[in-house]
């Protein structure tokens, strides 16, 4: 059977056909998938980037999905991936190392925080959650403490689609028809000040951090006997930046109590919020950190788990029962590896603190000035929420869901305007990190422009 041209000199006429009726596209809308859209086909990367089918140029204002840290086109790490994979390729990650993967173990534990000193390889970040959770459950088990097994997250909080991990996430999309979930799973409220389910104000900690307080009272009903882990990335949705004194108090907490950390930087590491890893902006060390995304800078598939040398040692006698059969492939060593080597050479980390400052600074003086229906801006780094309410006195926000018109017609109008982005009741900015003012400046007008059409035009409000 002869094969069918669906490259870029295709019939553009057929290609979206093909693509929505073969390519199911993850957390999408069957229903939007079959409009015939070929801005949705993408044929390059340079930079901070992206080209469609046709040509057209976007700002890619989320880095991929949360990944794309040293942008795209870095053709030094596609070149050294070819070359590890001319020499070696795969061996039995369960009996034997690699070059690769020594030189990343030792390199992730110089920069992650704390004395996290053992690194076990996977294939992503839902994967990384899970072996987590795990390894949490089988340390306590090893340390005679074998009731240690329920797992607190924060509600609204995104862990990750596969199951553990689901069950700890906060969306609701994730729940209903996945249902019933890990029964050992438990939350507790996030740290977002803006819409307080207490109604208080933060106000230097007038509030007396009720967060805080909600998860100490979880803890004592549940019983700290019963708790293996709290598990909860630094930074939430983009702009839910805890109080400063958040992370301290819960970190007491967690130790009163035998309780592990479980640092979720699949999203916040590798430089995002200015700083290698997330965490490091509240000085305290986590007992495990998952990471993946810019790992390896969005290259190749990979995630990992660090563990501390405490943790570590429980394994000493026994197996952490759990296998990952591409754990440490070469192809993604060495893109990690590469990636890593980029950054500390071209100051990209510092780059992310310094145009995050910019960012935030021109969101501020644009969106929150000009627009009413901008009710919030919070950023740390390079990721920054902005929050789309209808009102901004009563914070009501637009119907839930990127299948309202509201959401369906900004998110029009910014990538009509060349922005690559997804909007709705939240907008998440999360650009690579190589990213220059000018093309901030970019991202700052088209958005204007288009919430400016937006409140001009108030048709949305249909639901």
């Amino acid at each position: 059977m002869k094969e069918k041209d669906t490259g870029p000199e295709a019939n553009q006429e057929d290609l979206w056909r093909d693509a929505a009726r073969h390519h199911w596209l993850q957390d999408h809308y069957g229903a939007d998938q079959a409009v015939d859209d070929l801005s949705r086909i993408m044929v390059k990367g340079d930079g901070i980037h992206l080209f469609d089918v046709q040509g057209k140029r976007y700002v890619d204002a989320i880095a991929g999905l949360f990944l794309m840290n040293i942008g795209h086109g870095q053709e030094e790490v596609a070149d050294a991936v070819s070359r590890q994979l001319k020499k070696l390729a795969y061996v039995n990650s369960g009996a034997y190392s690699t070059l690769p993967a020594t030189e990343l173990s030792r390199k992730l534990a110089e920069i992650t925080p704390g004395d996290l000193s053992r690194i076990f390889f996977c294939g992503g970040g839902s994967e990384a959650v899970e072996i987590a959770l795990k390894m949490a459950r089988q340390y306590h088990h090893l340390r005679g403490r074998p009731n240690k097994s329920k797992i607190i997250a924060r509600r609204g909080q995104y862990h990750g689609s596969t199951y553990a991990a689901m069950s700890l996430t906060g969306p609701a999309r994730f729940r209903g028809i996945f249902e019933p979930h890990d029964p050992q799973a438990r939350h507790v409220e996030r740290p977002y000040c803006y819409r307080c389910p207490w109604e208080l104000e933060y106000d230097g900690g007038a509030c007396d951090l009720q967060c805080v307080k909600d998860l100490e009272r979880l803890i004592k009903f549940e019983g700290a006997e019963t708790i293996a882990a709290f598990i909860a990335t630094p930074v939430s949705a983009g702009n839910q930046v805890p109080p400063p004194e958040y992370w301290s108090r819960v970190r007491d907490i967690l130790q009163e109590n035998e309780i592990l950390f479980i640092d979720d930087e699949v999203l916040c590491g590798f430089g995002r919020l200015g700083t290698w890893f997330g965490i490091e902006h509240f000085d305290i060390e986590p007992d495990i950190v998952t990471m993946a995304k810019a790992l390896t800078g969005g290259y190749i598939p990979g995630g990992a788990v660090a563990a501390s040398e405490e943790i570590a040692e429980a394994f000493a006698d026994d197996t952490f029962h759990h296998g990952v059969t591409y754990a440490g492939h070469t192809a993604t060593m060495v893109s990690a590896l590469k990636s890593i080597e980029i950054m500390e050479r071209e100051s990209i980390v510092q780059n992310a603190a310094e145009m995050g400052g910019y960012l935030h600074r021109r969101a501020m003086e644009v969106l929150y000035e000009k627009h009413p229906t901008v009710g919030y801006i919070g950023s740390l780094g390079l990721l920054m929420g902005i929050e789309m309410v209808q009102d901004r006195e009563t914070k009501k926000q637009w119907a839930k869901g990127r299948d309202h018109p509201y959401a369906q017609a900004l998110t029009a109008k910014l990538r009509d305007r060349g922005l690559a982005i997804r909007a709705g009741n939240l907008i998440v900015l999360s650009p690579p990190l190589t990213i220059d003012r000018a093309a901030i400046d970019e991202i700052i007008d088209i958005l204007d422009e288009s919430i400016t059409e937006m409140e001009e035009k108030p048709k949305w409000r249909t639901r």
